[in-house]
């Protein structure tokens, strides 16, 4: 006969693997989207604002394009500023889209799992970018403008709508090649009978 303490050692191990399992699928699945929301954090502060990023940034450009890069060094520091805000907020939509999707899984299914997480994801990201333009507008160096949230919001649409596209285009592909591999065994089975 096992001791007690033997029995209940292997029953407190297997629910602390389930305890550690249940709990560590949320982080992994959550996790790259605070990374993400902690760099805007981060990038949120007066040390990121224009007044600060511009000298080095027109150094590597005049590094890397030569000194005329200067004569439209403003526009272009504007450019790449507005850039940065849409591509990083479209990259946040998606692991947004990503923890949505993992976390939607088994509860809403095929197109209908897809729109929810999507839409979720732009949600969450018209809410961080409303936030950290909201926090900016109260440091001295930068400003908090809805135009940024616009942009920051249009950036995780593209993004989104483009990972809509690709995984459309994949299933439609899938459909197609299982359809086609269904012909070819229905062929293959006629021509043995």
């Amino acid at each position: 006969m096992a001791s007690s303490s033997m029995a209940f050692g292997v029953y407190q191990a297997q629910n602390s693997n389930r305890l550690r399992m249940r709990f560590s699928a949320p982080m992994r699945t959550w996790l790259p989207v605070l990374a993400c929301a902690m760099v805007f954090a981060v990038e949120s502060t007066s040390y990121f604002g224009s007044d600060r990023t511009s000298a080095p940034l027109l150094r590597a450009a005049e590094a890397i394009f030569g000194y005329d890069v200067g004569l439209h060094w403003n526009s272009i520091h504007h450019f790449i500023r507005k850039t940065g805000h849409f591509m990083g907020y479209g990259a946040f939509c998606v692991l947004c889209f990503r923890g949505f999707w993992i976390q939607l899984h088994g509860v809403v299914s095929g197109l209908s799992r897809q729109l929810k997480a999507h839409g979720l994801a732009i949600l969450i990201t018209f809410l961080i970018a409303s936030a950290d333009e909201l926090h900016q507008s109260f440091l001295p160096n930068r400003t908090g403008q809805f135009s940024d949230v616009l942009l920051d919001t249009c950036g995780g649409a593209a993004l989104g709508l483009v990972l809509f596209l690709v995984m459309q285009a994949t299933r439609v592909r899938r459909l197609a090649s299982q359809e086609t591999d269904y012909r070819r065994k229905a062929e293959c089975a006629e021509a043995a009978a």
